[in-house]
């Protein structure tokens, strides 16, 4: 019985040697094949979000204004509904854990839900942990560092995401000269 039950353990083992093998061949392979490192890049703060992921369908958008299609991109105010990300203004007393907000305020910025996926990187660099799905307060700092890797992404984009990305350069950056904070809202 005792050689019956090692033998077993033995076969398992090698199975799972095996296994594992042929798991770390493969990483080994695609990681070869495409001329990389198996190592991730650290400099990278977030994943990217696929361009073009988050596209409001054409009826989302529809009425939204003059000029809105469902891919429009630019920095926007007067937005009333649709498939629009707010940035709005927080108030002196906001906690990061707020999530009761009223949505289409006159103050408040707008980007297509396209752009936002465009800039989603620079978004993730100055607030690790940025999702756009959640509620995100970005603070004086926090926005001066977004206003910086809007700049180096309009530096390295051409035509109208290095425009987008040059406006809210713009806006984040007098927004935290004024020491105010903004939240990036998902649509309601």
């Amino acid at each position: 019985m005792a050689s019956a039950t090692g033998t077993r353990r033995w076969v398992e083992n090698c199975a799972a040697a095996g296994l594992l093998a042929v798991a770390c061949s493969g990483c080994r392979s695609c990681a070869e094949d495409k001329g990389t490192d198996a190592v991730p890049d650290a400099r990278i703060a977030q994943p990217t979000m696929p361009t073009g992921m988050l596209m409001p369908s054409a009826g989302a958008s529809a009425g939204a204004g003059a000029g809105a299609g469902a891919g429009a991109r630019g920095v926007v105010r007067g937005k009333k509904g649709g498939a629009w990300v707010e940035l709005q203004i927080a108030r002196a007393a906001d906690e990061r854990d707020r999530r009761e907000f009223t949505h289409w305020n006159d103050d408040s910025w707008f980007l297509s839900l396209d752009a936002v996926t465009a800039l989603h990187e620079p978004f993730a660099k100055a607030l690790p942990g940025f999702d756009l799905f959640l509620p995100r307060l970005f603070a004086p700092d926090a926005l001066l560092k977004l206003g910086d890797e809007l700049a180096a992404f309009a530096r390295s984009a051409s035509g109208e995401s290095a425009q987008t990305a040059n406006d809210l350069a713009s806006v984040v950056r007098s927004t935290a000269a004024n020491k105010q904070s903004l939240w990036v809202l998902a649509p309601p």
